[in-house]
């Protein structure tokens, strides 16, 4: 068995073992965001602190409703299953998913509902690497129905890949395609509702970007959008 194997089962075993004190416990945007690292640090091990849903806990939230501490935009890909990729509990985190993690009037209406109304400090935008409706679009694929418009909504990203990466093609290019995608829903989020804004500006709630590589389960944190003083500013 590989050293850095046996050291991660020893990590995430620590993690799944420390009860949720502290800072962890608390519903600051840092301590949620290191809830969910230690998450997906105890998922690549394979060492669940959520192993399944008990009735108590269903119960529960049936009779108190939902208090999720995170509010997660991620996309419909099957391989990406938000709980399982952080290792989260039923009812704490508060998930939107459509394919491509693209933004459109229904998807920033939920994400306000779960910032303002649910008061989760921390919105993160999940992307995940071989994403098909980015390839889609980066391709320039011919679809039907109502593809056409999802991929409308992804070709700013496209275009703005390709013009900061003029020599990149193929894998390279859907790559920095992705990450640009997860960027341009951030700033969908910024953009289009003053309710976000305000709540950024205060310091109760952050946004932040993530990319999940699809073959090792780990996810890549991005951080908040690189422009984001220019937009609360405006």
């Amino acid at each position: 068995m590989r050293l850095e194997f046996v050291l991660g089962i020893v990590m995430a075993t620590a993690i799944s073992a420390a009860p949720v004190t502290g800072a962890e416990s608390t519903r600051t945007p840092a301590a949620v965001l290191q809830r969910l690292k230690n998450g997906n640090a105890r998922y690549l091990t394979g060492i669940s602190r959520h192993a399944r849903i008990d009735v108590e806990r269903r119960v529960e939230t049936a009779r108190k409703g939902q208090k999720p501490y995170a509010t997660i935009v991620g996309c419909s890909d099957a391989r990406v299953p938000t709980e399982v990729v952080f290792d989260q509990g039923f009812a704490e985190v508060f998930v939107i998913r459509v394919a491509g993690n693209v933004i459109d009037t229904a998807g920033l209406a939920s994400v306000e509902y779960g910032a303002g109304y649910l008061g989760t400090p921390l919105v993160v935008v999940l992307g995940h690497s071989k994403c098909g409706a980015v390839d889609a679009a980066v391709s320039g694929a011919e679809l039907a129905g109502s593809l056409p418009r999802l991929m409308d909504m992804i070709k700013p990203a496209v275009e703005k890949a390709r013009h900061d990466n003029p020599e990149l093609k193929g894998e390279m290019l859907l790559e920095r395609a992705i990450e640009a995608n997860v960027y341009h829903s951030m700033e969908e989020l910024l953009r289009g509702s003053p309710v976000l804004r305000e709540r950024v500006k205060s310091g109760r709630l952050k946004i932040v970007g993530a990319i999940r590589d699809l073959k090792s389960g780990r996810v890549r944190w991005l951080g908040e959008l690189p422009n984001q003083a220019a937009l609360l500013s405006g």
